[in-house]
């Protein structure tokens, strides 16, 4: 059986997974299939979520933030690019500028668009400190003529902070508006759920419990594909 990236899923992924999950639940009877309690669990923290999450992408604040996000990812493939096409350059001076930098950036990562929100900023400010204060890489900066390059990157990542943290606050403003905790109760719930089925299609004669458990197979496999596609498509650009 396929088993559910649920650490992995972004909230929307998470919240439609579980959804997913409870509706091929209704198609099924189960009170026969035994499985009421379990379902009754998970319902709750599924709607508590899917509330949260409504309000949470009303916000303008979350909506900022994804905008910003694209614009630093934008950014730093950007650069990387320019830079990539320098390396070729007939001027052994300005492809020694390029190779430098380009290693500079690989040094922080090689997949920094994947990084949570917290870690691509603090990579992306280590990134912009190590170019305007040392000598080698300040240098190679001036020969690219990438100074409106860094500017943007560094305000854009600026910009993302002070918005990132104005979130954090309003959030803590709103204690009972916490999704990661909601999705530890859900997943806790979710788990339950799965074993009490798995044990059911063990014990008992009826097919129902094994119908059931390869249509959830096959629905994780589907949502865990989204995840696998987008890291093959990160590593890509990376």
């Amino acid at each position: 059986m396929n088993v559910p990236y649920l650490n992995r899923y972004r909230n929307g992924e998470f919240l439609q997974y579980t959804k997913d999950v409870l509706q091929l639940l209704d198609e099924q009877d189960i009170v026969a299939l035994n499985l009421t309690t379990q379902y009754n669990a998970l319902q709750p923290q599924v709607t508590a979520i899917d509330t949260v999450f409504k309000q949470s992408q009303a916000s303008d604040i979350t909506q900022e933030l994804i905008t910003l996000d694209t614009q630093r990812d934008d950014a730093l493939s950007g650069l990387r690019s320019v830079i990539n096409g320098y390396q070729y350059h007939y001027q052994e001076t300005i492809a020694s500028a390029a190779s430098v930098l380009l290693a500079n950036i690989d040094q922080h990562g090689t997949n920094i668009q994947r990084l949570s929100y917290q870690e691509e900023t603090a990579v992306l400010d280590s990134i912009i400190t190590d170019w305007q204060n040392k000598v080698v890489l300040n240098q190679a900066v001036t020969i690219l003529n990438l100074e409106k390059w860094l500017t943007h990157l560094q305000s854009v990542n600026r910009s993302f902070t002070t918005q990132y943290l104005a979130r954090v606050e309003q959030q803590a403003a709103n204690p009972n508006k916490d999704i990661p905790k909601l999705r530890e109760t859900a997943t806790i719930a979710y788990r339950n759920l799965i074993a009490h089925i798995q044990a059911h299609a063990t014990l008992n004669s009826t097919s129902k419990h094994n119908i059931l458990l390869a249509q959830i197979s096959i629905l994780a496999g589907q949502y865990n594909q989204l995840v696998d596609n987008r890291i093959s498509n990160s590593t890509a650009v990376n």
